[in-house]
């Protein structure tokens, strides 16, 4: 028996009440990899690299539960979520367990309630678990984008589309194998269409005298 298995109905309780707005994924640090999922929205599977590049030297002051903190979900949507370190009986940190909901059906009363009542600002994505992952620093900066433009996805024209292509190009966000494909399956347009839009963004800044990354 692997010493994460007594976690999985923990998860999967978890998954199943809040269903379907919330995922539930424990990861298991050593390997590095996806150990459970239940409701996986994400479209991630157990084995699947987690990209945190943790080990137990990284959570050595007794966190027991990071966050809440927000962070985007594969669409660009705000998903606030929560992370519990998982420790074997000796003490040390073996996996973690993150539970992911999804604002986006309640985000406009969200934005409603939190005006009138100013609740606690949710932290920033923590470091240590997102500095590895450049999935997830492309979906902060679509929304970021988005956000900023006061535009969402589904309006998003393909003039709007390049200007984003050129800021995700200018943070250097396009050096992993498959950022292309990620972004492509964030805007909902094909990998060569990504890649169109990479391209015409790179020509344009050239023209322009800027220097974005080859």
């Amino acid at each position: 028996m692997h010493e994460l298995d007594r976690y999985i109905p923990v998860a999967d309780a978890v998954g199943a009440l809040f269903y379907p707005n919330v995922e539930v994924v424990i990861h298991d640090i050593e390997k590095d990899v996806v150990f459970h999922i239940s409701n996986p929205v994400s479209g991630r599977k157990p084995g699947d690299i987690s990209l945190l590049e943790l080990d137990d030297t990284d959570l050595t002051n007794g966190e027991a539960v990071i966050g809440p903190y927000e962070k985007a979900g594969e669409s660009g949507q705000r998903v606030r979520a929560a992370t519990a370190v998982l420790r074997n009986d000796h003490g040390k940190a073996v996996g973690l367990l993150c539970i992911n909901l999804d604002l986006s059906a309640y985000e406009g009363a969200l934005d409603l309630i939190e005006s009138l009542i100013r609740p606690p600002r949710a932290m920033q994505h923590p470091r240590v678990l997102f500095q590895n992952d450049w999935r997830d620093q492309i979906k902060l900066e679509i929304r970021a984008f988005l956000e900023v433009e006061n535009l969402r996805i589904d309006n998003l024209t393909p003039a709007r589309r390049k200007e984003m292509m050129a800021v995700l190009d200018g943070k250097g966000l396009f050096f992993a194998k498959k950022s292309i494909e990620q972004v492509a399956a964030a805007l909902g347009v094909s990998r060569a269409t990504a890649y169109n839009d990479l391209k015409a963004a790179r020509k344009k800044a050239l023209e322009k005298g800027g220097g974005l990354n080859d």
